[in-house]
């Protein structure tokens, strides 16, 4: 993709992207509003509590529960079910209405007994001994004002409980998904582990969508235009790929090659190891800080992190579509440079000794255990600022932080969200486990997700 074409992109939605919430908003209108109290005056959020205590989840999630793909949609569980709980503020709802015990119930109690009834059913104590979330709940109704009658406490919290049952509900066909079996195709470009670590996600394009209508809506075209592993690799096209990557993002990259900057926006956006919030943590903590900037409501703030988060969640269905769910499951950088000379491509050269700049905590040079086509990174990044540039604007200039324990400094700063997504996306070049087409595709995917679940999702 050529990179006006994408900047053309950036300031409202394209055609495919306007024809399809024109039919989603027919076939999807919103329901009336019910009857019921507002949210309970008081300066704690619940909406950006529980998200707070989503961050810790992800921190302590490691192996397969840390899977990106898995994370977002527990962050979509967990943000629906909020924002369905708050009902005056969700005229449109994601599930089933429920009969509240009394009109009067109080609404943080549900939101509180929602967010905790899904993320107990997904970060279950035996693999999570230290996510307290018991104790999350407790804290959390505490904040509830005294004056609040404690009988509509108890309504709310059983209201909300009805709600994470309903979620869990749900999402129960989402099982096959999780299927981890993989069979490599075992050709040249085809993709194969680096290390020791299972395959992530490989049947996740079985997942049922959030908010587009099919698994499908919005995965970019093979690389190139390619319909086979061997009419890829032959093409000049392919050769540069490999080439940048081998140059920009091996681990010992001269400053020549890859800026001191690029290397820290590398390691920024990074967030792969265990410990962190997670690339999805990130920008959900980017989200966080923004919201209490612009000093959101908490009906708000429900509402916004319903819609990133269902962006986020259908962004992996879109990522991990176009990595397993193609014609062409492409090879990392890392084996593609190693294994160059199988790729009868004349304009690639191995080097067996090659290695990424990413690293884990130990220093160990990795790939992520998936794909390179297309970048999670840039599909999750492109669908976060779709939906946070048509909230806040083209122009929000912000400062974000990292987790990354290999990033130096811990604060970037963007003059948009479309700047922060873009940069996200190439930064897994400078970290050497992608390829421009890998960044490209998944950031314009990201866009037209984002800006269509703005527009179909968002209560009118």
């Amino acid at each position: 993709m050529q990179r006006a074409s994408l900047r053309m992109r950036l300031g409202g939605m394209t055609a495919a992207v306007v024809t399809a919430c024109a039919t989603v908003l027919v076939s999807q209108a919103p329901a009336a509003a019910v009857t019921g109290p507002p949210p309970q005056a008081s300066s704690f959020d619940h909406a950006l509590y529980w998200n707070g205590v989503l961050l810790d989840a992800f921190r302590q999630a490691q192996g397969v529960d840390a899977e990106p793909q898995k994370l977002a949609r527990a962050a979509a569980m967990m943000n629906i079910a909020m924002h369905d709980a708050n009902w005056p503020a969700a005229p449109r709802t994601y599930l089933p209405r429920i009969t509240q015990q009394h009109p009067d119930d109080s609404i943080e109690a549900t939101m509180d007994a929602a967010a905790h009834g899904v993320l107990a059913s997904l970060f279950p104590k035996e693999r999570f001994p230290n996510l307290n979330l018991q104790k999350a709940l407790d804290d959390a109704m505490a904040q509830i004002p005294s004056w609040v009658d404690p009988a509509r406490i108890a309504g709310g919290k059983a209201d909300g409980e009805k709600i994470a049952s309903l979620m869990i509900a749900e999402r129960a066909g989402d099982t096959p998904a999780f299927d981890p079996a993989y069979t490599p195709d075992g050709v040249p470009g085809s993709w194969r582990p680096t290390d020791s670590k299972p395959v992530a996600g490989p049947n996740w394009s079985r997942i049922k969508p959030f908010a587009m209508t099919s698994a499908t809506q919005f995965r970019p075209p093979l690389p190139n235009g390619a319909i086979s592993y061997d009419q890829l690799l032959r093409s000049p096209a392919y050769a540069a790929q490999v080439n940048e990557v081998k140059v920009k993002g091996a681990a010992n990259a001269p400053l020549s090659a890859r800026s001191a900057d690029q290397t820290q926006a590398a390691f920024f956006w990074a967030n792969d190891v265990d410990g962190t919030y997670k690339p999805m943590g990130q920008l959900l903590n980017i989200t966080i800080d923004i919201a209490k900037r612009k000093g959101l409501k908490q009906s708000e703030n429900a509402e916004l992190f319903n819609l990133v988060s269902m962006a986020l969640a259908d962004a992996a269905l879109v990522a991990w579509g176009a990595k397993f769910a193609t014609p062409i499951d492409l090879w990392r950088p890392e084996t593609a440079i190693r294994e160059a000379g199988t790729d009868n491509n004349g304009a690639t050269d191995a080097d067996p000794a090659w290695r990424p700049l990413s690293r884990d905590r130990a220093g160990v040079n990795f790939s992520p255990p998936f794909p390179a086509y297309v970048s999670g990174h840039a599909t999750f990044g492109g669908a976060w600022a779709g939906v946070m540039q048509r909230w806040f604007g083209h122009d929000f200039a912000f400062t974000a932080t990292t987790e990354d324990p290999n990033a130096n400094p811990k604060t970037r700063s963007f003059p948009s969200f479309a700047a922060a997504a873009e940069e996200n996306a190439l930064s897994r070049i400078y970290l050497g486990v992608h390829y421009r087409w890998d960044a490209d595709g998944g950031l314009e995917s990201g866009f037209e997700l984002g800006e269509f679940v703005y527009v179909t999702r968002r209560d009118q």
